[in-house]
């Protein structure tokens, strides 16, 4: 549980030195600043501004980059490049590019999609003979255009002559069991129509007033797509063209960001009445001799003096693991950093959460996979462990989930009669099984065991979150009530422990005794007379959560059996579809989707362990001892990648 200790700074240097002291705060970067108490007033609008349209160029040319781009973009780089490409590159004309390109696409796709509309409504009226701009009344009639199921055209015209309608009905088209029709009515009889036409479910429709015929409409539309299409095609290979200059561009943003952040660190400092500048800021405790020997040697006048926080200040968290244990840092930021006075939690939630993410997966095959995709981009790209903690967690997960899924026997959900003979062993009772394996997930004894296990781990975890709670209490002075609001939950546990293994009639006295005390402590608080009534309603609501809570451990069994069920359906699936094939194609058939299943059922299940465990962490563990909601450690340095 380590959280770096900080402490708050006061930087007190020669006003002729200010842009040398920013200069060597931003190279060194274990600074972080805070604002002075009258800090200058200076618009950032223009800046900020300037820095979201480079974003905007270097995300839509990201998209139309090639992977030789991508590479050289991702490249480190050194502060002579950086301030080269700023000097150089013309950021305003390639922005302003881009933006006539977004228009331009804008307009080209309103367009087509009106056109496209515009077919889809004018699809059932190809064979309408007149112009959509004619005139739909003469002096006598009236046209009118609707739709009708095309069963009860018949015996809507049957109605209308029966009931002396004067009308002449045309069929223009049929389309999904619907007619498109258009009905030319005397004026008189335009009521009497329209009610006989709504008791057969006709629907009015008004065209739009165009010229031209229906055919002559939708070729033009066609047109009109055409070139939105290859307007769009042209302004897609100009950004391409563009997306050369993505390199330099992402130099530019990180050349702003350092302007940016030098000005903010003017902004911080305050002036005294004589000729020296103040900063303010936070550093870990560990570093502050380093920073002022440093600052020392190049700066000539120059002072570090260690100040209180001020009152109610909150305290920057940064967090400090073993190798080890720090790619498991990226689990506990998903929940949010500890408070400052809390301890780190992640070398508690580590082995948990890598056991957890493991039997989830249970399949050793799956896990060997992932090890191998994580452990293949660490190595190609030399992500170190405290910099890239999401890729390393998931390559030891998947290093865990290879060992721990061999006793269960999960191998790309094969069965061990599909395996050959000499990966297999025979039990003396005639059931074949993996090398390695002791539980068959086939079988309700494997179920049962995997399930009971769930639920041990389930308690043991929540336990270990009672006493966290009750020794966090306990070293910040409140003992009593650790003793009596934490461990009397442990003495419980261990009561009960000792009468199922050795059930006689002093353990289950011991029980008894445990439950009572139990019982008093969970009513720490109250009056003495109220506590026997708050500790029962304690043991109450402790029952409740403790079951509740244990139950949610179950999904540990419920992924794991939907892991291997999932790797079984891709199997059956290639298998049954190599079948419709003869051999010498079934075989690459099967093979594809063998490897496509499987990655699919890799990513899925992969995410689906990743969430759970966590979420085993956040609600079950964390609800136990953990508040959160610490704000990270933000040091003012220069960043190169």
């Amino acid at each position: 549980m380590a959280v770096i200790e900080m402490q708050k700074v006061a930087i007190i240097a020669h006003d002729s030195q200010k842009e040398q002291l920013i200069d060597a705060l931003h190279k060194e970067g274990v600074m972080e600043l805070s604002e002075a108490k009258a800090p200058v007033a200076i618009d950032h609008t223009d800046v900020n501004f300037r820095a979201a349209e480079l974003k905007f160029a270097i995300t839509v040319l990201k998209e139309n980059a090639s992977k030789e781009t991508h590479s050289v973009a991702n490249k480190s780089t050194n502060e002579q490049e950086v301030v080269h490409a700023a000097r150089h590159t013309d950021v305003r004309g390639i922005v302003d590019e881009l933006h006539k390109l977004e228009e331009a696409d804008t307009e080209a796709e309103r367009i087509k999609k009106e056109a496209l509309k515009l077919q889809e409504v004018l699809a059932p009226w190809t064979s309408l003979p007149y112009s959509l701009a004619s005139d739909a009344e003469s002096q006598t009639t009236v046209r009118i255009l609707g739709f009708i199921s095309t069963i009860k055209l018949k015996d809507l015209e049957n109605e209308l002559k029966e009931k002396g309608v004067r009308t002449d009905i045309a069929e223009i088209g049929t389309l999904k069991n619907l007619s498109s029709v258009a009905a030319h009515v005397y004026k008189e009889d335009r009521k009497s129509f329209d009610e006989a036409a709504v008791t057969f479910g006709w629907t009015n429709v008004e065209l739009p007033a165009m010229e031209g015929l229906v055919p002559e409409l939708i070729e033009k539309s066609q047109m009109q797509i055409k070139e939105s299409e290859s307007i769009q095609r042209k302004n897609a290979e100009k950004r391409k063209s563009l997306s050369v200059e993505l390199p330099n561009l992402v130099k530019v943003l990180r050349y702003i960001n350092w302007l940016d952040d030098k000005q903010c660190a003017r902004e911080a400092m305050s002036k005294t009445e004589t000729t020296t500048t103040t900063l303010l800021g936070w550093i870990p405790k560990k570093k502050l001799q380093a920073l002022e020997a440093k600052l020392q040697d190049n700066l000539n006048a120059v002072a570090i003096l260690k100040i209180k926080p001020d009152e109610n200040e909150e305290v920057p968290v940064l967090l400090s693991n073993p190798l080890a244990i720090a790619p498991f840092e990226s689990v506990t930021n998903l929940y949010g950093n500890p408070l400052y006075t809390e301890g780190d939690p992640t070398m508690s939630l580590a082995p948990f959460f890598a056991l957890y993410f493991a039997l989830c997966l249970t399949d050793a095959g799956y896990g060997a996979v992932l090890a191998a995709i994580f452990g293949i981009a660490i190595w190609k790209k030399k992500l170190k462990i405290r910099e890239s903690k999401l890729a390393w967690t998931l390559f030891l997960g998947g290093i865990v989930t290879f060992f721990v899924s061999i006793p269960f026997g999960g191998w790309f959900g094969f069965a061990p009669e599909q395996a050959p003979a000499f990966l297999t062993r025979t039990t003396s009772d005639g059931n074949v099984l993996f090398l390695g394996q002791i539980w068959n997930l086939s079988t309700q004894s494997g179920i049962n065991f995997l399930q009971n296990l769930s639920l041990c781990l389930g308690i043991t975890h929540l336990f270990y979150g009672m006493f966290l709670a009750g020794y966090h209490k306990w070293i910040h002075g409140k003992k009593v009530e650790a003793l009596w609001m934490d461990f009397t939950s442990h003495l419980l546990l261990g009561s009960v422990i000792t009468y199922a293994l050795l059930p006689t009639p002093y353990t289950l006295y011991i029980l008894y005794a445990s439950l009572i005390i139990l019982i008093w402590g969970k009513g720490y608080g109250a009056k003495w007379f109220l506590r026997p009534i708050v500790g029962a309603m304690g043991l109450l609501n402790f029952g409740i959560g403790l079951l509740s809570n244990t139950l949610s451990y179950l999904r540990i069994l419920a992924l794991g059996l939907v892991t291997g069920a999932i790797a079984m359906a891709v199997n059956q699936v290639a298998v049954e579809v190599g079948k419709l094939f003869p051999i010498w194609i079934s075989v690459p058939v099967m093979i594809g989707i063998f490897l496509m299943g499987h990655l699919i059922s890799i990513a899925l299940n992969t995410l689906g362990s990743f969430i759970h465990s966590g979420r085993l962490q956040f609600i079950e563990f964390f609800s136990q001892f953990f508040e959160g909601g610490g704000r990270s450690f933000s040091p003012f340095k220069r960043s190169i990648n």
